[in-house]
């Protein structure tokens, strides 16, 4: 059973404390011993700095943990990085496997947010804390919004296209709508390129320096885009590229049993916007760079197929820049595509 909280003093005492976040408000659930504290506010300004002022004046110093979810909890994560509070921002599906693990399925946003207040204690594998800056979550927002505007004008492209062949075929003349139609989407395309230009603009304002971009700007097929978001989107602490791999959703499944083994495919779990400008800057490495081409022929002849040889060369590339990002290298083509025997594994 879970207490009502009337003030945000009893959340000072807990040792965890979860959120579910949703557009309009936060749940907001603190584990105390055996007791259990709840509360809901809006997702505004005045609401969550007032809960994070009283948790860092309270002497609250443990995690908080919420999910990442689109972009209504970054609001939340800048404010509790500003008052210094430890905010840990997860996946989805991570807490996915502990509300299943419950006997009861009863589904509520303070159930919700109780199961990720336990996550402070039970949970091994949650990530750092982000400590959002103004200028990430701008990034962050631009780069969503240059996502969705992507993916609204291939569909509206593909669309106008297939229906232009169609009149095209019977023999009609374009009415003023689908004129109107074409500059729409000419306008929706200079607007996806002013957005492309003030996101790189942001990447120069980013924490890290010009080096770092100068030396991702190296590697095969990395655009000025590419590099920003590569630079940006990634945890730098982590202790292997795997991690990196599975952020962009660029690992591959595996399916076994006993001998059976089936055939494995990427997960997509990761960052979307951020995979399909890696499958892109493979593809342009493979059309402008001899070394990459010729690991793409090698690929191509040891039985891949086109879209297969793009994504490992995608994650290829990943991993050098992990190289280049944490351990501090530079970019060798000597060494990145010294070995050409195709590992089956990749």
């Amino acid at each position: 059973m879970m207490n009502k909280a009337r003030t945000f003093e009893p959340f000072c005492r807990c040792t965890g404390l979860g959120i579910d976040v949703s557009k309009a408000s936060l749940a907001v659930v603190g584990v105390e011993g055996e007791t259990v504290w709840r509360m809901e506010i809006a997702n505004i300004v005045e609401a969550i700095e007032a809960l994070a002022k009283s948790l860092s004046e309270g002497g609250y110093r443990h995690k908080v943990v919420c999910e990442s979810t689109g972009h209504y909890h970054l609001l939340l994560g800048l404010i509790m990085a500003r008052h210094g509070l430890d905010l840990r921002i997860i996946n989805p599906l991570q807490s996915s496997k502990h509300q299943q693990s419950r006997i009861r399925k009863t589904k509520t946003d303070s159930i919700d947010a109780y199961v990720l207040a336990t996550m402070c204690e039970t949970e091994r594998d949650l990530p750092a804390a982000p400590h959002l800056q103004p200028t990430q979550v701008l990034i962050r927002l631009k780069q969503g919004q240059l996502h969705a505007l992507d993916k609204q004008l291939q569909r509206l492209t593909q669309s106008v296209n297939a229906y232009a062949e169609t009149y095209a075929q019977l023999g009609l003349e374009s009415s003023a709508s689908a004129v109107a139609l074409q500059q729409g989407i000419a306008a929706l395309k200079a607007t996806k390129r002013h957005l492309q230009k003030e996101l790189e603009a942001l990447f120069a304002q980013g924490e890290h320096n010009d080096v770092d971009m100068a030396k991702l700007r190296a590697v095969p097929g990395f655009s000025p885009m590419v590099a920003g978001l590569v630079s940006t989107a990634f945890d730098r602490q982590a202790k292997s590229d795997r991690s990196w791999v599975a952020y962009a959703g660029l690992d591959v499944s595996i399916r076994e049993s006993g001998t059976w083994r089936g055939r494995g495919k990427l997960t997509k779990r990761g960052n979307s916007f951020l995979r399909k400008r890696l499958y892109c800057a493979a593809w342009g490495a493979v059309m402008n760079y001899d070394e990459v081409r010729h690991y793409y022929d090698t690929l191509k002849a040891a039985g891949r197929n086109h879209v297969e040889a793009l994504c490992i060369i995608a994650r290829k590339l990943l991993r050098i820049a992990y190289t280049i990002l944490v351990k501090g290298k530079e970019y060798d083509p000597a060494l990145a595509f010294a070995r050409q025997i195709v590992d089956k594994s990749l």
